[in-house]
């Protein structure tokens, strides 16, 4: 007890400047990003929308691999809705099961419009670019087969394309299993903040860099012109770029909102979230490297800003966790445990605050469930989802792990190269 005494007066002693030293890392990687997301959110105005109605034809394209338990569900669920789709398009990428049968079944029942199966699976985006091939609506809305919506997602995602600069729309997205397990009640914190707080933040700087493959809307001819999806994890991702270097906006509709279901155990979210992380470094510091030369004739100052913020924020945060722990220990030996504790309880009051926020913003998210979690969640983001993401990027980085990785057919990576 005398020594967390004596750690906890030496806390106190502190000037403003060697407080600040001493808690750099979360002065320079933590509070900086929590203050944009609030300060954006609660004082930059939402972009103006038409509430008229999306007079466009509309079709939805969902591509699935061994998906028989779910697409039926998904498929009432978008029947069910207040503007319902003019047109349903399904793809069975050469699944194992029997959503072939299923989707065959769905369409002499008049349930959907056309169904097609192949054989051998070619992954996500080549069953994408046949439905959308294959379908006639002038939007196409990009759904995966295990989601479920709210009964006006569908109307809520369609308003923005009332500008005729708007390209893709991102739906909002909610975990639907957080009571399954404490990893799946974390993501469901995470949703709330990173994509339905987050991404309200850039909707309102126009940094939206990510149209949701899960569900997200795209104007058919954009969607042509950018060559659709290409092979690879992070299709969604590197689409979104794509659009946005062609001068297209991107946009997220807060209240287009889909349920999905998260990994509920730690080795199924590791393996997610690796996938993610090597598929984000792969597509922005190699595919689309030149976003960052201001000397490319494709350089943007506006791309320039979310590809600076995120290998700040998220990789060289992840970089330099392990080094802020061991300069702790080196020069304060066992207060270094003292001073861990202080800045996790300073991240959980700016959790709990922009927490707050998110539920504000988010009203269909289970925030009054998911509140007792808040305590774990800090420790879960803040220091565990980081070592994941410093994981992911020495595997990108050094060994080009994103280039096997089984989400796409080996088939796919020999022709991708």
């Amino acid at each position: 007890m005398s020594e967390i005494s004596e750690a906890l007066d030496y806390l106190l002693a502190q000037s403003s400047a060697s407080f600040i030293a001493l808690f750099w890392f979360v002065f320079i990687f933590e509070i900086p990003r929590y203050l944009l997301i609030f300060l954006v959110t609660a004082v930059l105005p939402k972009p103006r929308e038409n509430a008229a109605h999306c007079m466009e034809r509309v079709s939805v394209v969902i591509a699935g691999h061994s998906e028989e338990r779910s697409i039926e569900k998904c498929i009432y669920a978008l029947r069910e809705q207040s503007r319902p789709p003019d047109e349903i398009v399904v793809v069975s990428d050469g699944s194992s099961d029997s959503m072939a049968e299923k989707i065959t079944s769905l369409l002499r029942q008049g349930l959907i419009h056309a169904a097609h199966s192949t054989q051998l699976r070619a992954g996500k985006s080549a069953g994408t670019n046949m439905a959308a091939r294959l379908c006639t609506g002038t939007i196409i809305i990009n759904v995966d087969c295990d989601c479920s919506f709210d009964r006006h997602a569908i109307r809520n995602i369609l308003r923005p394309f009332a500008d005729a600069d708007v390209a893709a729309v991102c739906g909002a997205i909610l975990p639907r299993n957080t009571h399954r397990s404490i990893i799946a009640a974390f993501q469901g914190i995470e949703y709330m903040i990173s994509i339905s707080l987050g991404k309200q933040s850039s909707d309102r700087l126009g940094q939206v860099t990510c149209v949701s493959g899960a569900f997200g809307a795209f104007r058919k001819d954009a969607f042509e012109a950018a060559g659709g999806l290409d092979a690879g994890g992070g299709e969604d991702l590197d689409l979104t770029i794509r659009l946005r270097r062609s001068g297209w906006r991107i946009r997220f509709a807060a209240d287009a909102q889909c349920y999905t279901d998260v990994p509920e155990t730690r080795a199924a979210l590791v393996g997610q979230r690796f996938r993610w992380e090597r598929d984000a470094v792969r597509l922005r510091y190699r595919k689309h490297a030149d976003m960052m030369n201001p000397f490319s004739r494709r350089f943007r100052f506006g791309e320039l800003f979310h590809e600076v913020e995120f290998l700040f924020f998220n990789v060289m945060g992840a970089v330099m966790l392990p080094f802020y722990v061991f300069w702790l220990f080196a020069t304060y030996g066992s207060f270094a445990f003292i001073v861990l504790l202080a800045a996790q309880l300073g991240l959980l009051v700016l959790d709990l605050v922009v927490f707050l926020l998110a539920a504000a913003v988010t009203p269909k998210a289970d925030a009054v469930r998911l509140f007792p979690y808040l305590v774990g969640y800090s420790v879960f983001s803040s220091i565990y989802m980081r070592l994941i993401r410093l994981t992911a990027y020495i595997q990108e980085w050094i060994f080009r792990a994103s280039y096997a990785d089984s989400y796409v057919p080996d088939k796919v990576h020999k022709v991708r190269g």
